[in-house]
C-alpha cells in the first residue's frame, strides 16, 4: 500500500472516529432551566448581566415554542447558533467582548423528537421576535451553519448579517456520516467514554484551549444524550443547500480554521463564498474545529474589522 493510499485510509478512519468521538460527547442531553444563574460567559462577571429566559422547559414543550435562551450586553441583536452540541454553552470565550457592542443571545437548540433544519430555523425566528427585534446578526458554528442557511432562506428579511464558522452547505463525506450514525447508534455509550474524553482532550489542546476552559467544556457536556446527537447527524447527512446559496443576499463572513481535522473548512468556505453575491472569507492559520474556544480567534475584532471595511 502506497503512502498516499495509507494516508487516505487513515484520514477516513480518523474522520469517522472524530464524528463519533468528538461529536457525540459535545451534545447535551435534556434541556434544563439554569435556576442557579451561576454560569457566566467568559471570566469577567462585570461584562453584562446574564439573564435566563425560560418561557417553558425547552425540549419538553410543543413545536414552534421559543427556546430557552440567555442574553448578555446591549446593542444590536446577535444570535449564536451552536454546533453539533446544541447547548449554546460553548460561546463563553467570545460573548464577553461581543457584549460590549451587541445584545448577545445564546440558546439551547431543540433536542427532542425528529426535528428538521426548518424547525430549528423557525426557532431562531421565534427568538428574534421574542427579543422584540426585527433582524439579527447570526453567528453559526459547524452544524449551526446549516441552520443559519435555512433560516436565511426562510426569513431573509430577518437577517442583518451571517457569520459562518467552520461549516458547510453540503457535507461531502456522506459515507463518513452514515458510518458515524451507525456507530453512534450501535455502540454502548459508556463503552466509548474514555475514548471520547481523550479525543476531545487532544482536539481542544490542538486548538490551544487552556486547562480551565477545557474543564468548562467537559462540565458543559456531561449530560450528553445520544439520540439528539444522532438526529443532528442525520440532518447533516441530508443537508444540501449549496445550489441555493446564491439566493442569500445578506452580507456573509466565512471564518475557517486552516487546521480543521473534522471539516475541510477552508476549502468549503472558499467554495460557498464563490456561490454567494456578498460573501467574504477569513482564514485562521493554525486554528482547528474548536477555534472559538482557543485564543486564535477573537470574534469581536474580526467582526469589527469586517463591518468597518
Amino acid at each position: 500500500m502506497s503512502g498516499e493510499v495509507l494516508f487516505g485510509a487513515l484520514s477516513a478512519a480518523v474522520n469517522i472516529f472524530l464524528i463519533v468521538a468528538v461529536g457525540s460527547i459535545s451534545t447535551f442531553g435534556g434541556v434544563r432551566r439554569d435556576r442557579s444563574n451561576q454560569y457566566q460567559y467568559g471570566n469577567n462577571p462585570e461584562i453584562g448581566a446574564l439573564e435566563n429566559h425560560s418561557q417553558q422547559e425547552a425540549g419538553s414543550g410543543p413545536r414552534g415554542s421559543t427556546p430557552c435562551y440567555r442574553v448578555e450586553g446591549s446593542g444590536p441583536l446577535l444570535i449564536y447558533i451552536a454546533g453539533l452540541d446544541g447547548t449554546g454553552e460553548l460561546f463563553f470565550k467570545q460573548a464577553p467582548a461581543l457584549a460590549r457592542s451587541y445584545r448577545v443571545m445564546s440558546f439551547r437548540s431543540r433536542d427532542y423528537g425528529r426535528f428538521s433544519y426548518e424547525d430549528l430555523a423557525d426557532d431562531v425566528a421565534a427568538l428574534i421576535r421574542d427579543a422584540g427585534a426585527d433582524r439579527a446578526t447570526i453567528v453559526a458554528e459547524s452544524f449551526g451553519g446549516g441552520v443559519a442557511f435555512t433560516f436565511a432562506l426562510r426569513y431573509p428579511d430577518m437577517v442583518e448579517r451571517l457569520v459562518i464558522i467552520n461549516s458547510f452547505a453540503r457535507f461531502r463525506g456522506r459515507a463518513k456520516i452514515r458510518a458515524g450514525i451507525l456507530l453512534a447508534s450501535a455502540l454502548p455509550f459508556w463503552a466509548t467514554s474514555v475514548v471520547r474524553r481523550t479525543a476531545n482532550e487532544v482536539a481542544l489542546r490542538a486548538d490551544g484551549v487552556k486547562g480551565e476552559d477545557r474543564q468548562r467544556f467537559f462540565k458543559a457536556i456531561r449530560t450528553v444524550k445520544r439520540d439528539d446527537y444522532t438526529q443532528r447527524l442525520k440532518l447533516i447527512a441530508k443537508l444540501d443547500v449549496e445550489d441555493r446559496l446564491g439566493e442569500i443576499h445578506a452580507p456573509t463572513l466565512f471564518i475557517a480554521g486552516q487546521k480543521d481535522l473534522l471539516v475541510p473548512s477552508a476549502r468549503e468556505a472558499r467554495l460557498m463564498a464563490a456561490l454567494m453575491p456578498n460573501a467574504t472569507v477569513r482564514l485562521i492559520p493554525g486554528a482547528g474545529h474548536a477555534c472559538l474556544l482557543g485564543d486564535r480567534v477573537r470574534l469581536s475584532d474580526i467582526l469589527a474589522e469586517w463591518i468597518g471595511r
